[in-house]
């Protein structure tokens, strides 16, 4: 999760408390996350773009930033934000409950692959279909998907598609990263 500092709340403190707005729920702990850098903020936004272009020509769905999304794990709630993510069908009003159809996390230099592999576990538990960890410094994207066993890695030089979800939908790896 990297966790910059972590506090127990209750979930009224945290969805109403705008000081939380950049942060997770897990369990009763607001967990702040780790601030992006530049690097981040600019794959993040080139990210969102593409997938609006898409959605643009293709309006099955909706595209959002740091969109909360309420989750449920083995009986237990969490807020979680995915740095970019696709819903398809009718707009989100709030936060949204249960996972969106496609989750982007763009991993920060003080984030743990594990943890964030967690959260695509949570995401995948709750509907999520689609999952692409984006690796800035090694310029490459772990897709993954409920059920498979290991990531598949997309490299500078490969395309990233939508699959079944976004049908049509081909990102180079590069145009994230340059």
């Amino acid at each position: 999760m990297g966790a910059a500092a972590v506090r127990t709340v209750t979930i009224e403190e945290y969805l109403s408390n705008p000081a939380y707005r950049h942060s997770e729920w897990v369990g009763g702990e607001v967990v702040e996350l780790n601030v992006g850098t530049g690097k981040h903020g600019k794959i993040q936004a080139r990210c969102a773009s593409k997938l609006i272009n898409y959605l643009t020509e293709s309006p099955i769905g909706d595209v959002y930033v740091e969109l909360h999304c309420k989750l449920h794990i083995a009986g237990t709630l969490r807020y979680r934000l995915p740095d970019v993510c696709v819903k398809l069908g009718p707009p989100v009003d709030g936060h949204l409950e249960g996972a969106p159809d496609l989750c982007v996390e763009i991993r920060s230099p003080d984030d743990s692959i594990s943890d964030q592999l967690a959260k695509f576990a949570d995401y995948f538990a709750n509907g999520c279909r689609l999952g692409w960890l984006i690796l800035p410094e090694e310029q490459s994207v772990l897709v993954l998907a409920p059920g498979t066993p290991s990531p598949q890695v997309a490299r500078v030089g490969d395309v990233l598609d939508g699959g079944s979800i976004l049908p049509g939908l081909e990102i180079p790896v590069q145009s994230l990263f340059s």
